[in-house]
């Protein structure tokens, strides 16, 4: 029996930030067809994350306005701390600039009105859907099956493919884009509750022998502590556990001082892959990767959220130019890319080599090889 058949311009793999940008960058900018899938139901646990005041100038590019975000969805950081190098606490800036302004984002206000409002200028959404199969036919269009857990499958055919998928770049796994990966950096975390007399405190990164801390308050009196280290070292400790995250924070000095009084919001740390990696699908006809799929970058550099949303809007441009019978760019794009990440891959080698405390331990022996 044969599957329903669906046609549209441009296929998004993925409803993050960046398959997110890259639909309203196509649906306010041209006349393209967008169909989105999604494999979650969008409720899924979302970090936030650190953002310069630049991400206004991206969101007023998909055209929509700051206001148009629910309260506390842009929480401002007065002061940043940073125990790194030594035991004083020193400024902390991205590694590529310091903004005057900055923000705590909460990604799941934002990535939910990303998504919200690409659907209401016109992209067809498809929540809980996983793609099982990828072909591209003679004509370089490509044939995606799809499966939905109470409508079956069916069938998409698609001018253009985009891998949004994130920093597992399942796509591009499926089709052979090659990747090369640095490091196995995880992140182990807890959302938490503050008591309500504590004053908010700044946002603080810590360097232990097994890693690096990050922690930040939240709206609602809430906070985020998050534990970075190899996924080796990770596993070895047991840093999934609750007790075992929590017996490393013991070893810090300074945050474990946040977290007096905090209470968990879970009995279970999330787990998030945190890696340095960089893909090349420039070889794939009609085909492009956006966001963390296309280039991850370590949470230290704070240019994860802000790399998504420019680099889904620039592969937009691309794609229009390319399904609009122009002359092919994806190519630059590539090589845009490729020329950023070895800055990043620098400026990251910079940062790292500044903690000298713990030269023997197998975490930081790793940042600093040449």
């Amino acid at each position: 029996m044969s599957t329903p058949v669906q046609h549209t311009a441009v296929l998004i793999i993925g409803g993050g930030p960046a398959g997110a940008s890259a639909a309203l960058s196509l649906l306010n900018y041209s006349d393209f067809s967008v169909t989105l899938v999604e494999q979650s139901d969008f409720n899924r646990t979302r970090v936030g994350e650190h953002v310069s005041a630049s991400i206004f100038d991206l969101i007023d590019y998909l055209k929509i306005e700051k206001a148009d975000f629910e309260p506390e969805s842009f929480f401002p950081l007065h002061a940043s701390k940073s125990y790194w190098g030594n035991d004083q606490p020193s400024t902390t800036h991205s590694i590529f600039t310091a903004e005057e302004a900055s923000y705590q984002l909460d990604r799941e206000k934002f990535d939910l009105k990303l998504i919200e409002v690409a659907a209401e200028r016109g992209a067809t959404i498809f929540p809980r859907t996983k793609c099982s199969e990828f072909k591209q036919l003679e004509d370089k269009s490509w044939q995606v099956l799809l499966s939905h857990p109470t409508q079956g499958k069916f069938t998409i055919l698609a001018d253009y493919l985009v891998d949004a998928s994130g920093r597992t770049g399942g796509v591009g796994r499926q089709l052979g884009v090659p990747a090369q990966k640095y490091d196995d950096l995880m992140g182990a975390g807890l959302f938490l509750t503050l008591d309500q007399q504590r004053t908010p405190f700044e946002q603080t990164l810590e360097a232990t022998e097994l890693g690096w801390w990050y922690c930040a308050c939240l709206p609602e009196n809430k906070m985020v502590a998050t534990f970075f280290t190899d996924a080796d070292i990770l596993s070895k400790h047991q840093l999934h556990q609750l007790d075992a995250w929590r017996e490393t924070l013991k070893a810090t000095r300074h945050v474990k001082k946040l977290l007096n009084g905090a209470k968990a919001l879970s009995q279970k740390p999330w787990v998030r892959n945190a890696q340095t990696r960089i893909s090349n699908a420039s070889k794939i006809d009609r085909f492009i990767a956006i966001g963390d799929a296309a280039v991850s970058f370590d949470p230290i550099s704070s240019m994860g959220i802000g790399f998504t949303i420019s680099s889904a809007c620039h592969a937009a441009r691309h794609i229009k130019n390319e399904l609009s019978q122009k002359p092919t760019t994806t190519a630059i794009f590539q090589q845009d890319l490729m020329d950023n990440f070895s800055r990043y891959i620098q400026l990251r080698k910079r940062v790292y080599q500044l903690e000298k405390r713990w030269a023997s331990s197998t975490f930081w022996k790793r940042r600093n090889q040449a």
